[in-house]
């Protein structure tokens, strides 16, 4: 059964554009014409597919864009309102997307799957979402930031969500270079976790 992206039970997928094997959470782009890891979209203005390689790379462009913005705001007056408020819209997506380990693509995909999951009478999980507290928490079991910061900031600075997409040196998060953590290939999904617990 395919949901977003990922085949249950680990068997192979297969792109018929490309006529190659392709990993879990990769999607062909019509534009580009190949097949993304971890594909977010293709995106016009920088003419280019978003996805593992260059994610982090966007969001810290729409950060600063958002940055810019906000700054001729206050500096300009109110001519900018539109532009903040659609940028701003764009940042706090994209922030609920990596909070909840998707992509646009599996967001559009699981609304579909959700719908025919209860259409059916059962219920659709996302893969790749393992849970708030463990999006939230995953990786303070490998890594210790910033002493400094209350226990609440550590927890959602230190998501293993944003440490996938902006890399495990939080002091290189504005830095707009691409740092990532994994291949692109595999990424732990919820079917790892149930068959990782002592009742399955």
């Amino acid at each position: 059964m395919l949901f977003c992206g990922f085949l249950q039970g680990g068997d192979l997928r297969y792109c018929q554009k490309c006529s190659l094997y392709k990993p879990p959470r990769a999607h062909h782009c019509r534009v580009c014409k190949r097949c993304v890891l971890r594909m977010d979209h293709h995106c016009i203005w920088i003419n280019n597919c978003v996805g593992h390689a260059n994610y982090k790379v966007f969001f810290v462009f729409v950060v600063y864009a958002v940055t810019a913005c906000i700054y001729s705001l206050v500096i300009s007056g109110l001519l900018l309102v539109p532009l903040c408020i659609a940028l701003g819209v764009l940042l706090g997506w994209h922030i609920y997307l990596i909070l909840h380990n998707k992509t646009t693509i599996e967001y559009h995909e699981g609304v579909r799957a959700m719908w025919l999951a209860e259409k059916g009478g059962s219920v659709y999980n996302h893969p790749y979402d393992l849970g708030a507290y463990e999006n939230l928490t995953m990786e303070l079991r490998m890594i210790v930031l910033f002493v400094f910061l209350p226990p609440s900031c550590l927890k959602w600075l230190t998501s293993f969500c944003f440490l996938q997409v902006l890399g495990p040196n939080i002091l290189s998060w504005l830095c707009p270079t691409t740092t990532h953590i994994g291949s692109g290939l595999r990424f732990r999904t919820s079917y790892d976790e149930l068959a990782a617990s002592p009742d399955s």
